[in-house]
């Protein structure tokens, strides 16, 4: 909270959620006096019969849950406007975008579904209200958490019946349900039809919290080896492994576009501490930071250090050697590198090609020739094409 020097509010902010700089620049607002407390108040002053003033100083006080204060406002809003004419307004963790008064009347209707004497009949009334309303399916989820922790045994299965029906293909909603009969331990029947609906629906991208729940409900019914499966070691290696590869998606993308780079390099330096010593993900690491201009970090981590370590890792060798031929730096351990890969996979086309590359990019022509020309040999019928044409681009440039 912030107070003027009169001692009166100007605004305050709850909670602290990242990035850091939207927080930060969250601050900053407030700082210039943009959309503060103390600016949106003294604008109600002016024209209380402004519906976009009128919503926003509810959502300030309902931004640090000064329930009554908002309720109040969010009714002079609906009495404002109760057709929903007066325009619009887009939440932003969601992006959804409905009527002031829409947006007022879920607001009330949710607002008391958490305390601890929960009234879930204004959320009912919202969805009978607002059948096609964006804003239903948060509605139903404030439903779900009262059904899924509060509610008595005996009045859930109504209403998860009624959830599951409305989106029967979305994982969160059959997890809320199955979260609820793993902690009634039953039924259980209904739990492993619930689970292998949502294994359908994540198979190509599992949600850690769900397959939990999955894990658990396996685990009381004796399924120890498919409880292991769903949420075991490997299960989460795989997850810890996935987000090394996001990670360094993301680095590539913002490197390429020369925009974020602190954020790119610090997100390379996470995949590398989750992947310590992967060479895939050293070489996609040194990638990022040769883009962003840091070639002695690049060597530093994927540079002749690497290289000596691996010295009897043919297909590393081979990496190593290609990426700095791509480069055009580091050329020299490249080439030995190379070489060094030929002489243990002498059979190996790609190979061969790796060091063609490398005494192009030294402007080695004869030598790369040579090398591409033994590629040629190895390689298979559907790549000879393709390889004959580079040869002939080789030699024609030893020519000039």
């Amino acid at each position: 909270m912030t107070i003027g020097g009169d001692g009166a509010e100007v605004d305050w902010s709850v909670g602290y959620g990242p990035p850091a700089e939207n927080f930060q620049a969250r601050l900053q607002k407030m700082i210039d006096g943009v959309d503060t407390f103390k600016a949106i108040a003294a604008a109600y002053t002016k024209n209380p019969k402004d519906v976009a003033t009128v919503f926003k100083l509810a959502r300030k006080y309902g931004d640090r849950y000064d329930t009554d204060k908002a309720n109040a406002k969010y009714k002079e809003v609906i009495a404002l406007d109760p057709e929903g004419k007066a325009g619009t307004y887009t939440q932003e963790y969601s992006g959804i975008t409905a009527s002031y008064t829409e947006f007022a009347e879920y607001s009330m209707a949710t607002a008391n579904i958490y305390g601890p004497k929960a009234d879930i009949a204004p959320v009912k009334a919202f969805i009978a209200k607002y059948p096609q309303s964006k804003l239903v399916k948060q509605a139903y989820g404030s439903l779900a958490d009262y059904f899924g922790y509060r509610a008595s045994k005996e009045d859930v299965a109504a209403f998860f019946v009624e959830y599951a029906a409305k989106y029967p293909n979305d994982p969160s909603a059959l997890n809320a349900w199955l979260s609820r009969i793993v902690r009634d331990k039953g039924p259980y029947d209904k739990g492993k039809e619930l689970a292998e609906k949502i294994k359908e629906l994540t198979d190509f991208n599992p949600d850690p919290n769900i397959n939990m729940n999955i894990a658990q409900l396996q685990w009381d019914l004796g399924e120890k080896d498919k409880a292991e499966k769903t949420f075991g070691k490997e299960f989460m290696e795989g997850q810890v492994q996935s987000l090394a590869y996001n990670l360094i998606s993301y680095a590539n993308f913002w490197t390429q576009n020369n925009t974020n780079l602190d954020s790119a390099l610090a997100m390379v330096e996470t995949a590398l501490k989750l992947q310590p010593g992967n060479s895939y993900f050293l070489s996609q690491a040194a990638a990022v930071n040769m883009k962003a201009g840091r070639e002695a970090k690049a060597l530093e981590l994927y540079g002749p250090a690497f290289a000596k370590k691996n010295e009897t890792d043919a297909t590393a060798l081979y990496s190593y050697a290609g990426f700095w031929a791509r480069q055009g730096k580091n050329l020299d351990d490249a080439l030995v590198a190379a070489k060094k890969a030929v002489d243990r996979m002498p059979g190996v086309y790609y190979i061969w090609a790796a060091l063609s590359l490398v005494h192009e990019k030294m402007k080695n022509y004869p030598e790369a020739i040579k090398a591409k020309e033994k590629a040629l040999e190895l390689v298979p019928d559907q790549g000879k094409e393709t390889f004959k044409k580079d040869l002939e681009r080789l030699k024609n440039a030893a020519k000039r």
